[in-house]
């Protein structure tokens, strides 16, 4: 089988930026045995938070990073997200705290830099991924068979990053843009930013409690739609900061609001003081809803910051980065090994780039809701929330485009375009979550023994293509069978009147089907792969 990794570049790929979202790429292309060069302008991690939540889809992703139990104890649960009003009156009430298909809590606050010290564990785990700090990227040049780029080595003096004279050239059959919302990748590939209409100034305040487990009257999470000043805040970022973010009223000075007395006149309303906490950090950022209209243009893939931004009143920027890693890694990897040919990748931006849009959108709505500075425009939203005239929060998006199951009008099928279970299983001697204990890629869940399927030996050889683990879940007690411990695989079939599901490896259902139908199921993954195969495997 051709690959392009035979292809005598420096790297299969290279990738400029290794925040959280590019070290979850980095991580998931070395698990694949990828040559992947990282470069970063800055030559040691960011120390200071910005992301401050993960959920349970990003969880199971950092799983498969082998991240996330290393992670596990510094992020801590949340189980509800509160809005309330100026008067403390309690608008909103999500529940966090409901069975998600992961295996892992809905919801989790973080300090950024706990998790980036676990991810650059995860990826110093694979030698065939380098990183290098210290390097910026001052020109790309694409050719038809693979991207060069030549970078500038610098060193930072005052928070500034100063080219120090040395130059190097890199060449790759992949570039993937991981490098924030100013990317050069982005710029240099001629991708535009469709703007969708959001823009607000924030001040954050990060804390240090000197005891972490100090008493501080506010939620756990929540937002203050107070419109003498809109407020959000975290008491727990993390097992030991708390976070607040404060809108700028019109009239308001960044320069001046970032000053550290400005920042404790605001924390006085908690009655925490400089005797109580240190500020490690007070800036004002610029909540915007940016959305690149191509996440790939030909050998150039833009993941994170560099293809979208959004407000964070979903806390979704970086989880939906790490989405696009998933995404994308499974897909390289298919193209780099010659098993698919680079077509696959527009798949990318047609699966992603509408869930993005769909994140960012109820973000938006949201952000106006909190942000509403007129009294009497409160006084009416307090009233629509209070009395019920306010429709619940939308559902959290799924897939709908690209590779998923479809019926005859050709809308994904059932549970198509989802997030698959991941149950609690028994499996050779070893009780866990599935990933850890089966694995994870293209899987085939079937509550029917795999010989009794309607498969032929083409479609058989055609699953082993893709490396597809083919896994008898059951209740029983069966020789060679995964025992589902807690009957939620079984359930979750049961619900969509099917005995087995195929997912795909970043963890969305390709579709589900009974028994007797499992050759169709196979066939449509197969007919929707054909375009995008080498020319000799389309039979």
């Amino acid at each position: 089988m051709t690959s392009e990794s035979a292809v005598p570049w420096d790297f299969d790929i290279i990738q400029i930026g290794f925040g959280p979202v590019g070290q979850t790429m980095a991580a998931l292309l070395g698990r694949r045995g990828h040559r992947v060069g990282v470069f970063e302008r800055w030559p040691t991690a960011y120390p200071l938070p910005r992301a401050g939540h993960v959920d349970h889809e990003v969880m199971r992703i950092l799983q498969a990073d082998g991240a996330a139990h290393e992670f596990e104890p510094y992020a801590i649960p949340v189980p509800d997200y509160d809005w309330l009003n100026g008067n403390g009156d309690v608008l909103l009430h999500l529940d966090w705290n409901q069975p998600t298909p992961s295996g892992w809590k809905s919801d989790y606050l973080m300090y950024q830099p706990d998790l980036q010290d676990v991810l650059l564990a995860a990826v110093r785990r694979h030698p065939s991924v380098e990183v290098y700090g210290g390097w910026n990227a001052t020109r790309i040049t694409h050719h038809p068979d693979h991207v060069e780029v030549t970078l500038a080595h610098g060193t930072v003096a005052d928070g500034t990053w100063r080219p120090d004279g040395v130059t190097r050239t890199v060449t790759a059959a992949w570039l993937i843009g991981a490098d924030g919302a100013n990317s050069v990748v982005r710029q240099a590939a001629g991708v535009a930013w469709d703007d969708l209409g959001f823009e607000e100034d924030w001040l954050v305040v990060d804390l240090e409690p000197h005891d972490p487990d100090i008493r501080i009257d506010m939620p756990e999470a929540g937002q203050y739609c107070d419109p003498d000043r809109p407020v959000s805040l975290f008491r727990r970022l993390g097992r030991a900061h708390s976070r607040w973010e404060f809108m700028l009223l019109p009239g308001e000075d960044a320069d001046r609001m970032t000053q550290e007395a400005r920042c404790w006149e605001l924390l006085a309303r908690w009655k925490i003081t400089p005797a109580d906490a240190t500020v490690i950090r007070r800036t004002v950022y610029t909540f915007r809803s940016l959305l690149a209209e191509s996440f790939r243009r030909d050998r150039t893939l833009l993941i994170g910051d560099a293809a979208h931004l959004m407000p964070p009143f979903m806390g979704q920027g970086m989880c939906s980065g790490i989405r696009d890693a998933a995404n994308l890694a499974w897909k390289l990897d298919l193209v780099l090994t010659g098993r698919c040919g680079d077509s696959l990748l527009d798949t990318y931006t047609r699966e992603r780039r509408p869930h993005v849009h769909s994140v960012t959108t109820t973000s938006m709505e949201l952000g106006r809701i909190v942000c509403i500075s007129d009294p009497e425009e409160a006084a009416a939203r307090d009233h629509a929330f209070l009395t019920g005239d306010v429709p619940p929060p939308p559902p959290f998006p799924v897939l709908t485009d690209g590779l998923l199951h479809r019926d005859a009008n050709g809308t994904p099928a059932g549970p198509a375009g989802t997030l698959g279970v991941q149950p609690r299983v028994h499996w050779q001697g070893r009780t866990g979550l599935f990933d850890d204990v089966v694995g994870n890629g293209w899987t085939l869940m079937t509550t029917v023994p795999p010989g009794q399927l309607p498969l032929d030996d083409d479609q058989f050889a055609f699953l082993r293509t893709l490396d597809t683990r083919i896994v008898h879940v059951t209740r029983a007690r069966i020789p060679g069978a995964v025992i589902d411990m807690d009957a939620d695989a079984t359930r979750w079939l049961a619900d969509h009147e099917a005995e087995l599901a195929l997912v795909r490896p970043d963890f969305y259902v390709f579709g589900t089907a009974r028994a007797d139908q499992a050759d169709a199921l196979v066939d449509s993954l197969r007919h929707q792969l054909r375009p995008h195969l080498p020319e000799t495997s389309r039979t």
